[in-house]
């Protein structure tokens, strides 16, 4: 019995360490491939360039500007489409929106951005507050929380609202000059998505998120079914660069706790193909990684989408000034309660 456990014991340790070797050896040769999607010119290439900081990839250039169909896209010597403001603020509250092309301001004038918009109702309601947007079109939540830990939070703001939009969720970026050199281009990368062949359950979707090797016998799995049947769907799909995002959404929470920083998010939605919205499972992803950290958030869906029967888009993505109005308006009577909670 005792040369039977031994030997049984050997034997498990040797698959351990085989597997443990191979997890090894596919981490260091192995790589998942994001596929590109097309490019995508950044506008007013001028007022952008490439950053020092590999994971921000390009950030806008302080003080440039230009100006496409009649709209001027100033760039304060922060780096930010925006007024210029004190680093330290003075008897003041001080509320810094981080996103991308929906808080930079996508074909409106600044004036007529949600920011904007909600500063001056806070104002105008005797709320002295300042109200910051730091938005870089195209950026998503990994860029973003480099944002924050680098800029952001060394203007001492009283609060920090993340605007989410779901493609912040699906794609990973990268960047590059055109053939002239002068032009700054965009390349999506759209989200790997790695079958779970092995039916998904706590312990294989576990596995799927930490596990190289199995991720890839997965994907070599449904390369080789595909061959066979060409009509073989899996049930269910790990998405890689999702993971990723709802990872670096947790370090956002993490590095305010820290610094002693509000929190809070706005999601942004698209607009309705027909009566379809494709990114309805992963708005409940977000809805519930959201109330999972205990994050306060307002969700815009139901006023872009349902209650509001007035154009309010400039294309699927962005809203015009009137979109950006309504809100302005939901975010003051959502934020002015969280804001001021210490008084009350």
């Amino acid at each position: 019995m005792k040369k039977l456990f031994i030997r049984s014991f050997l034997i498990v340790l040797s698959v351990l360490f085989t597997l443990l070797a191979l997890e090894l050896i596919l981490q260091l040769v192995y790589k998942f491939k994001f596929s590109p999607r097309g490019i995508a010119p950044l506008p007013i290439s001028k007022t952008y360039k490439l950053s020092k900081n590999k994971n921000l990839l390009y950030e806008l250039l302080p003080n440039s500007m230009a100006k496409i169909d009649g709209i001027k896209f100033e760039i304060n010597a922060f780096g930010f489409r925006d007024k210029k403001y004190r680093i330290r603020k003075i008897n003041k509250k001080r509320i810094i929106f981080i996103g991308d092309s929906l808080t930079y301001g996508w074909c409106i004038s600044l004036n007529e951005t949600y920011h904007k918009q909600l500063e001056r109702l806070l104002n105008l309601r005797g709320y002295d507050v300042d109200v910051m947007g730091m938005g870089v079109v195209g950026y998503n939540t990994i860029q973003e929380y480099h944002l924050m830990k680098e800029e952001a939070i060394r203007f001492n703001p009283d609060m920090i609202i993340l605007q989410i939009s779901p493609n912040d969720f699906e794609r990973i970026v990268s960047i590059k000059k055109n053939q002239e050199g002068k032009k700054l281009v965009l390349i999506p990368y759209h989200d790997f998505s790695i079958p779970h062949i092995i039916k998904k359950g706590r312990i294989t979707h576990l596995l799927m998120k930490y596990s190289h090797f199995y991720k890839f016998i997965n994907l070599k799995l449904y390369w080789l079914i595909k061959k066979k049947n060409e009509r073989y769907t899996p049930e269910d799909f790990f998405l890689l660069g999702e993971e990723n995002s709802f990872r670096h959404l947790k370090k956002i929470k993490n590095l305010l706790d820290k610094k002693g920083i509000q929190f809070s998010a706005v999601i942004f939605p698209f607009k309705k193909i027909e009566e379809t919205y494709p990114y309805a499972s992963l708005h409940k992803k977000i809805h519930n990684q959201l109330r999972k950290m205990q994050v306060p958030y307002i969700d815009l869906y139901e006023e872009f989408n349902i209650k509001n029967k007035e154009d309010i888009w400039i294309e699927r993505f962005h809203p015009n000034a009137k979109g950006n109005e309504i809100a302005a308006y939901k975010l003051l009577d959502f934020i002015v309660p969280l804001l001021y909670k210490k008084n009350n």
